[in-house]
């Protein structure tokens, strides 16, 4: 799905900025290894549903009055301390023949069975560092948890496979595993286990 920006450049550079927050438009900046930073502004409403569309991982097309088009990454945005609002943003220009590095979300999928019964809980990593060409890059990672169903499985970098992308790391290192909660029915096999000990130690001391 194409993404897109319309952005303009901007001439409102300091503290003046904060006129133009007042009136709805969010400054921001461009840069990239092949391109000189530049100074724009956008809606922010537009922008607002740029960045829930594309994330940090998904490639958009600014269109900056009077330039070519551009092709970027959102790299990051800062927030209002109180209203949270985003207040500035820097896109990362990028050459879709040069290979990237960027960090994609994990998404888990599935239940695991001993999840479900409360005896587990989910041990994993939020992202995974993925290098790739730009238009090679996925939004995210999706991966099948449901078969975990013993607590000696678990899934490794190695275990994942991407289309044209790598993941940064270790083949072994641990993605998604299994943390026991002493709840369900391993917790409740365990409790009456000790009671026959604390009967006999009683008759014994009579």
């Amino acid at each position: 799905m194409a993404i897109d920006l319309n952005l303009s450049k901007r001439t409102v550079t300091g503290k003046k900025v904060a006129g133009l927050r007042k009136a709805g438009v969010l400054p921001a900046t461009v840069y990239g290894k092949h391109l000189a930073p530049i100074s724009v502004q956008a809606d922010a409403r537009e922008f607002a549903a740029v960045m829930k569309a594309a994330g940090r991982t998904s490639l958009v097309t600014l269109k900056v009055a009077g330039e070519e088009p551009i092709t970027a990454f959102i790299h990051s945005y800062q927030r209002h301390p109180v209203s949270r609002a985003v207040i500035h943003v820097d896109f990362h220009a990028v050459d879709m023949s040069e290979t990237v590095e960027i960090d994609v979300p994990v998404h888990m999928q599935g239940v695991s069975p001993l999840v479900h019964r409360g005896d587990a809980l989910y041990n994993h990593v939020n992202t995974l560092r993925v290098r790739a060409l730009p238009g090679n890059l996925p939004s995210e990672i999706r991966i099948d948890v449901s078969i975990l169903d013993t607590f000696d499985k678990s899934i490794h970098i190695g275990d994942i496979k991407l289309a044209g992308a790598t993941i940064i790391g270790n083949a072994n290192d641990l993605v998604v595993g299994l943390a026991q909660t002493g709840r369900g029915d391993a917790g409740a096999a365990a409790t009456p286990a000790a009671e026959p000990e604390l009967v006999r130690a009683r008759e014994a001391k009579a």
